[in-house]
């Protein structure tokens, strides 16, 4: 993660684009455990956790003070706007090959949705 932090400050030199940076990562990683881990029950602890740190990341970068919890209610009420497609998705999850790839698409998009947050 601090890579992707370390090479989006050397090639932007806005806020807003080291932001987008950050979340266009984090989103196409949450994609890529959501493709790896449809079947697999509990994934979405796994995708909790790199949407809280990429909020306090982004907290970071403009320079705000956000503690664990916060992080958490941001990503929790993200989160909640989500349930739809999120229930959608656990319905087709488990079947191979496409919910895999739905579970990658819910999981992205819903990572690069909390950008407008």
């Amino acid at each position: 993660m601090t890579i992707i932090d370390r090479f989006a400050t050397i090639f932007f030199s806005e806020k807003d684009s080291i932001a987008k940076a950050i979340i266009h990562s984090v989103a196409v990683e949450a994609g890529m455990v959501g493709l790896a881990t449809a079947q697999i029950p509990g994934d979405r602890f796994v995708l909790g956790g790199m949407q809280i740190d990429m909020v306090q990341r982004l907290a970071k970068v403009y320079e705000k003070r956000l503690d664990r919890a916060g992080a958490v209610a941001i990503a929790k009420a993200a989160l909640a706007m989500a349930i739809g497609p999120e229930a959608v998705n656990q319905v087709i999850k488990y079947v191979p090959g496409i919910g895999n790839i739905a579970n990658m698409t819910v999981a992205g998009s819903i990572t690069e949705a909390k950008r407008s947050h």
